[in-house]
C-alpha cells in the first residue's frame, strides 16, 4: 500500500495538460453546478476544481444541457461528468469519484392541497407525479408504482415540471434540501407554499459523483479520490459548501408533520467519504 501511494504521489500527469486536459462536462443545476458570466461554478464544480489542482491534473468544465453532456462524457476518452447520480444502470458506464455534495430528496405537495393525503412513499403513486425527462429518478419511480402516461408526467427541461405543479396539473414533485427553493422560484412559489409528504431513500441514487470515462487510467481516478478525501478531512470541502448553501428558513407554522419537515429541510448533507 505504501508503494502504491508513493506511485500516486509521483505519477506524472503531463498527459492531461493543455489539449489533453480532463474534460469534465456539466449542466446548469444550481447550487451544484452552474454558470455566472461565462464562468462555471457551484459546490461540486469547486470541489472538483480543488481535487484537480491538488492532483496536478488540468481540468476544463464545458457546460451543456444534461443529455448532451452525458453523451459527450460517454464518448471519451479524457472525459467526465458532474454532478452525476450513481444509479445502477450507470454503474458500469463510468469510473466513480465521490461522493460529492447532495441533499436529502423528498416528495412535496402544495401546502394548500388538503385533498392529497400521503402517509408513506407507496401511497404517493395514487397521485400524479411531475418529473423532468432528464431526471435520474424517472426510472427509479417505477419501483414506487409510477408509470409514464398514467401517474407520471414527464416534462422537457430541468424546471419544466414546476409550473404544472403550481397550476395543480400534477400533484407532487421531487426536490432536495439543496435545490427545492431554487426549483420553486421558477413558478413564483416560496418554501412556505409546499410541504414534504415522504422521504426518498438516499441509497437509491447513492449521492452525486464525478463520473469518469472507463478509458481514463485508474491511477488518475485514485488520485482524484484521494484529493477529494483530503479536502473533506481538512475541512476545506465544508468551507466550499458554506459559500453556496444558506440555512433553510426555520418557520414551520404551516407544517403538521414537523419531524418529516426537519428530515427533508435540514441543511444539506455534508460531503463525506463512504
Amino acid at each position: 500500500m505504501f508503494f502504491r501511494a508513493l506511485i500516486l504521489i509521483l505519477l506524472p500527469f503531463h498527459l492531461y495538460a493543455n489539449e489533453h486536459a480532463l474534460i469534465v462536462y456539466t449542466e446548469e443545476f444550481p447550487p451544484y453546478n452552474f454558470s455566472v458570466d461565462n464562468h462555471v461554478t457551484g459546490i461540486n464544480i469547486q470541489l472538483v476544481k480543488a481535487a484537480c489542482e491538488s492532483a496536478k491534473i488540468e481540468c476544463v468544465f464545458p457546460i451543456y444541457p444534461w443529455k448532451r453532456a452525458m453523451k459527450m462524457a460517454l464518448a471519451g476518452p479524457n472525459t467526465g461528468l458532474v454532478s452525476t447520480a450513481r444509479t445502477p444502470d450507470r454503474e458500469k458506464l463510468f469510473q466513480w469519484v465521490g461522493p460529492f455534495m447532495s441533499g436529502q430528496n423528498c416528495i412535496y405537495k402544495l401546502a394548500k392541497r388538503s385533498d392529497i393525503q400521503i402517509s408513506n412513499i407507496k401511497e404517493a403513486s395514487q397521485y400524479i407525479m411531475g418529473a423532468s425527462t432528464d431526471s435520474a429518478y424517472k426510472d427509479i419511480l417505477t419501483t414506487f408504482g409510477f408509470e409514464k402516461g398514467k401517474n407520471l408526467k414527464l416534462y422537457q427541461g430541468k424546471y419544466s415540471k414546476i409550473r404544472p405543479f403550481a397550476a395543480q396539473r400534477v400533484d407532487i414533485i421531487i426536490g432536495s434540501a439543496t435545490t427545492i427553493e431554487i426549483q420553486l422560484q421558477h413558478a413564483e412559489l416560496e418554501l412556505s407554499d409546499v410541504v414534504p409528504v415522504a422521504i426518498i431513500d438516499g441509497s437509491l441514487l447513492r449521492g452525486n459523483y464525478l463520473a469518469l470515462h472507463p478509458a481514463i487510467d485508474s491511477l488518475v481516478v485514485e488520485r482524484l479520490q484521494a484529493s477529494l478525501e483530503q479536502q473533506i478531512s481538512s475541512g476545506a470541502a465544508k468551507q466550499i459548501e458554506l459559500e453556496f448553501i444558506k440555512p433553510i428558513a426555520s418557520n414551520t407554522d404551516h407544517i403538521l408533520d414537523k419531524p418529516l419537515w426537519e428530515a427533508c429541510m435540514k441543511e444539506s448533507a455534508a460531503v463525506r467519504v463512504n
